[in-house]
């Protein structure tokens, strides 16, 4: 699982972990950010910035939980940042671990000590070239990742957290080793290749605080219990600006910067450009990518730097240890706290400056004086912004300005389109009622042709019948043509009258089926004139349809930029 992932279904496109992120690893795909791990520094600044939590950092709290029901020895090793989280005392913070279930509890504290002991002793060299500390596990990220050309700088030492868990290992193998501190970053430093198989789960100060609401913990019955180090004195000055440099005894020196501390990201990344370009030659830099330790994005605090920094100074002086450090110097003779660092360059595709410009132009910027360079996107330029666009990192869309003009002309196609619904829609109505009534007469006149069409049968039938018996008739009087003249009979008067009854009737049939054929035109006439109104008709529905189809589209356009506005608006620094 990545070490950070954003949860898409609360995720309000507000671009704010974009505008955090210092080294702008964070991709927007269709309009939605995906940490891209490779570049990450795991410095936390993105979950900071997302004011609605859509940002979701990885937990161990499961599997450390599955391996104390099932009775493995955990140890923990504590921050020593947690007083500035837990309004506990040391005992009582102890107390509650080991409450947890956790066998042993240690500082990271007193790893801290050994740490700047390391450093003086590397300090005290004399190496010509810089010195970057690397206790801050980001920054070893940032130089790996991003300035792989500086990885000859970092100092080749451990960080307390490792420092304390091989002391740990050494003497407790079988033990599983859970970190527990401010730093999300310590996360990809557990999993390192040259520095893993130390540690063996991370959780932060957040998530151990979870863990202690889910569980039933009578704090006021709590009895204070001891820390499994020796007393770490001054090293748990750590967390706080100049710790390092404090606990080592290198004095910083402001007059001819050659001894500096260097805090936060953008501040570390400006620093190592210095150093890269040759701007900026010290000897030794004391980098944190947090503002101290005591500000990680995994504390549980809402107090200012200078309230943290006090909380942890006041823990400096107090002693309650159960082992000194005479019982360790065996321990810590027969290991090594040396590392390696190895470069993961973040290869990113170069272009032409006509590129970047073809990129600006389809937001509407054409020279200079059109980089307004306002950061609404989360890039600190429009340069900076186009240059994602054409590396996959970032859509146009994000730009504010861009959308913004976009407006008077997207609010005078919406009046349109709402004319032409109101039209459509009364057109709609009117066809509708007209396919009513024009489907209401052809069923009359579908009934009418009917009975005229029984009618004219009859008619057909009854002329028949006249027919035969009139060919019956005459074929009575009918004599074939032959040389002799043979005198015609005359025809009898009742014969005579039935020939005019048949003849009157014969009349009459013909007038009924004139008038009939009359009906059945008249009727298929109308009829095919409703067909071409239906037609018509038809004709006209689809139209609107269309059209219709067409001012929905419309309108979903325009909400989903409405929305980005919106959304962008929010978050507009």
């Amino acid at each position: 699982m990545a070490l950070i992932s954003t949860d898409h279904n609360n995720c309000r496109k507000c671009y704010a972990c974009v505008r955090a992120c210092p080294v702008k690893t964070i991709a927007i795909k269709r309009g939605l950010p995906e940490i891209i791990e490779a570049g990450c520094l795991g410095c936390g600044q993105c979950v900071l910035a997302c004011s609605i939590g859509a940002k979701i950092v990885h937990d161990d709290s499961p599997v450390i939980q599955k391996w104390l029901s099932e009775g493995m020895k955990v140890v923990a090793l504590v921050a020593p940042s947690y007083p500035a989280s837990f309004h506990l005392n040391s005992g009582q913070f102890v107390a509650a671990l080991r409450h947890l279930g956790f066998s042993g509890v240690h500082e990271v504290a007193y790893g801290a000590g050994i740490c700047a002991g390391e450093y003086s002793k590397y300090f005290s060299g004399q190496h010509a070239k810089t010195i970057l500390s690397t206790a801050c596990p980001a920054v070893v990220q940032l130089v790996e990742k991003h300035f792989s050309n500086l990885i000859q700088y970092l100092a080749p030492i451990d960080s307390p957290m490792i420092i304390q868990a091989k002391i740990i290992k050494a003497v407790q193998p079988d033990a599983k080793v859970v970190f527990i501190g401010p730093c999300f970053s310590k996360n990809y430093e557990s999993k390192d290749l040259n520095t893993g198989g130390y540690v063996d789960a991370v959780i932060n100060f957040r998530q151990l605080g979870h863990w202690f609401d889910s569980t039933e913990i009578a704090w006021q019955e709590l009895a204070e219990q001891s820390w499994d180090n020796p007393q770490p004195d001054l090293a748990r000055t750590f967390p706080i600006s100049g710790g390092l440099l404090k606990t080592s005894g290198i004095l910083e020196d402001v007059t001819s910067m050659e001894i500096v501390v260097v805090e936060g990201a953008r501040r570390c990344i400006e620093v190592l450009k210095a150093i890269d370009s040759g701007d900026f030659t010290p000897k030794f830099v004391d980098m944190l990518v947090c503002e101290g330790c005591v500000m990680g994005p995994g504390m549980v605090s809402d107090k200012p730097y200078m309230v943290r920094a006090h909380q942890v100074a006041k823990t400096v002086q107090q002693s309650n240890h159960s082992v000194c450090h005479q019982e360790m110097r065996q321990v810590l003779q027969e290991l090594d706290f040396t590392r390696t660092f190895q470069a993961k360059p973040v290869l990113k595709k170069t272009y032409t400056d006509e590129q970047v410009w073809q990129t600006l132009r389809e937001t509407g910027k054409h020279n200079i004086r059109d980089l307004i360079n306002c950061s609404a996107c989360g890039y600190d330029t429009c340069w900076e912004k186009a240059v994602a666009c054409l590396q996959g990192m970032a859509e146009k869309e994000m730009c504010l300005p861009f959308l913004l003009r976009q407006v008077p002309a997207l609010t005078s196609s919406l009046m349109d389109m709402s004319s032409k619904l109101m039209l459509s829609m009364e057109s709609i109505n009117f066809s509708t009622l007209t396919l009513k009534g024009t489907t209401s007469k052809i069923n009359s006149r579908n009934q009418h042709l009917e009975a005229l069409m029984k009618e004219t049968n009859t008619i057909a039938k009854d002329t028949l019948e006249l027919a035969n018996k009139v060919l019956l008739m005459v074929s009575q009087y009918q004599f074939p043509i032959t040389d002799k003249q043979v005198p015609q009979l005359p025809l009898a008067p009742s014969d005579i009258e039935e020939i005019r009854n048949i003849a009157a009737q014969s009349k009459l049939q013909s007038e009924k089926a004139t008038k009939a054929f009359e009906d059945i035109a008249s009727v298929l006439t109308r009829l095919r004139e409703d067909s071409v109104m239906i037609l018509e008709q038809e004709k006209a529905i689809k139209v609107v349809t269309s059209s219709l189809e067409q001012i929905v589209a419309t309108y979903d356009q325009l909400l989903n930029i409405g929305a980005a506005m919106a959304s962008i608006g929010r978050n507009y620094v």
